[in-house]
Parts: C-alpha cells; structure tokens; sequence
C-alpha cells in the first residue's frame, strides 16, 4: 500500500493552508527543494533571549517562556537540517541548556515552575510531584539531551559529554523495569546521534532491545489509543531496530496511509480532556501540521510514497 500522489496533494494542501508557517517551511524543505534559511527564519520567532524556545513550539505547553520541553523540540528541527554550532539558534539553545542543568541530580527539569502560568496538557502541570512522574527526568529529558551535547561538544565544557553519557548507560543498565514509552523514545534519539561514540550506540541498542519488545504494542487494533507503535521505535529502514519490526513496521505503515483524515492530514490521538477547552482546537491544528510533516516524511522514508 502507497499514499497515492491524490492524498500526497491533500496533505500538501492542508499543509498550507491550515498548518504553523513552521511547519509549510519544512515541508517546502523537505519535498520542494525550500531553503532551511527559511525554516530557521520561523524557528527563531520561538526563540527567547536565554536561548531556550517557548511561545507553544510544543504546541501541549503554551507557555511563552522558555522551557527545556521546548528546546529539545528546536533542537530537533536543528538537528534534521545539519545547523552547525556556529549558528546563533545553535548557541543559544546549547546556552540555554547548560544554564538550566542541574549538576547536583545530573539532570533538566523538563519544563519550568511556571509552566502553569499558561494552557497546558494535563501531563505537563507543574506540581510538587512532577519530578516523581517524569522519573526525576533521567530519561526523559536528559537521553536526548546527551545527543545534541554530542552534536554539539565544541560549545560543551570538557568532559560533560563523557560524564552524562556514562550516566545515561548506568540508568539504562540498571532501571530497565522503570523505563515508559516517552522514556525509550529519548534513549532512541540518543542511538539515533550520528556524533555518539560507537562503543556507546551499540550497548544503548542491544540494553534497548529487550524494552522494545516489552513496551513496543504490535496489535493494530489497539494502535488508535496513545500507545508505543513500531514506527515510533524504528523511524527509517536504516533504524538499528527495523529488522526486530520488520512486519509490524509494514503494518503500521499501512496503517498510518489508511488513518489519513479526509482533509489530507493526521490528527493527534490524544486530546486535554477538560483542560482549556478554549485553547485545545488551537493546539490540536497546529499539531495536525507538525504530525502531517512527519507522516509524509516517514512515508518517503520507507518507500511509500507514490
């Protein structure tokens, strides 16, 4: 099964018509020739003059401040167009990031004490057990944070890198059982860092694989609700865990080509429930453009665009 190249226009469309100006510039990037200037003239509007990002980057935290939550989702975007750390973006959110570490638990706190202050997802309400639900942030967000550490090591003080990574390999080796689907996604992005010594990739894939199997859900029919799906873990063919999913990976590739709204996007499948019912049709389009990006280029990927 292919996305055929009438749904490919839907989704195009509805891309600029209804998604962020972020988003139509990646997309333009990505499979129009568009110029990652362009991205990166959006991406800097969300940037505060700490370096961090705010202002609904993640469109579940709506809080104009900056957040770590909403750096790690710059730096991703950062990442996916080979910014070099000579960047201004780049400096800013490595800054932002080494300011709000916090030495002591070797760790960020995923979002900020004010986080409240603005509409939120329920699952980002700052509260005196926030650290206790995000596992003391040892995985989520620190795994991913390593990676662009790596990424970016020239702006890192001398042996950081080495020390959190370290760290990052004893929490895998030794608290498997607590790890959450959030959790190995960030460990995924980690193994996924192509600056990352060797030595740890391959100890972060193998440890990763058993919690692949125990958290990854491989029954379609359970893939509506906000679960952990193959194509979740294994983002490309080259993935480290593609061949552990082959058939699950091809089935939830048809499964993604059939859940295309008929507007030609993707909807999230999770929603806030009673919080800020107000503000939740904003955040719910944004994130149909953010995901519809990711849809198509997920797509493309594995050959499955016509």
């Amino acid at each position: 099964m292919q996305l055929t190249r009438e749904e490919h226009d839907k989704a195009r469309a509805v891309i600029y018509e209804r998604a962020r100006p972020l988003e139509q510039r990646r997309f333009a990037y990505h499979f129009e020739g568009g110029a990652a200037e362009d991205v990166l003239a959006e991406l800097v509007k969300y940037q505060n003059a700490d370096g961090g990002f705010g202002h609904a980057l993640e469109p579940d935290l709506r809080l104009p401040d900056s957040s770590v939550l909403a750096t790690t989702v710059g730096l991703q975007i950062l990442q996916e167009l080979g910014v070099p750390a000579d960047h201004p973006l780049v400096q800013g959110a490595i800054r932002y990031l080494l300011d709000t570490y916090d030495a002591e638990s070797e760790a960020w706190p995923i979002i900020p004490s004010n986080a409240n202050w603005a509409p939120h997802a329920p699952w980002w309400l700052h509260d005196e057990n926030l650290s206790e639900r995000w596992r003391g942030f040892l995985a989520n967000p620190r795994a991913e944070i390593v990676g662009y550490l790596w990424d970016y090591a020239a702006l890192v003080p001398d042996d950081l890198c080495e020390r959190l990574t370290a760290a990052v390999l004893s929490h895998l080796s030794t608290r498997p059982d607590v790890f959450t689907d959030s959790d190995l996604v960030c460990y995924r992005r980690l193994a996924e860092t192509r600056t990352l010594p060797d030595g740890a990739r391959t100890e972060i894939v193998e440890k990763l694989k058993p919690i692949i199997d125990r958290l990854v859900v491989r029954e379609p029919a359970t893939w509506e609700q906000y679960v952990l799906k193959p194509l979740d873990v294994a983002t490309s063919p080259d993935s480290p865990f593609a061949e552990m999913l082959a058939a699950e990976i091809e089935a939830n590739l048809d499964y993604e080509i059939e859940r295309q709204d008929e507007d030609g996007s993707w909807a999230p499948n999770w929603t806030w429930g009673d919080n800020y019912p107000e503000v939740w049709p904003e955040a719910e389009r944004e994130w149909r453009g953010v995901l519809t990006v990711k849809m198509l280029k997920l797509l493309r990927s594995f050959g499955r665009l016509q």
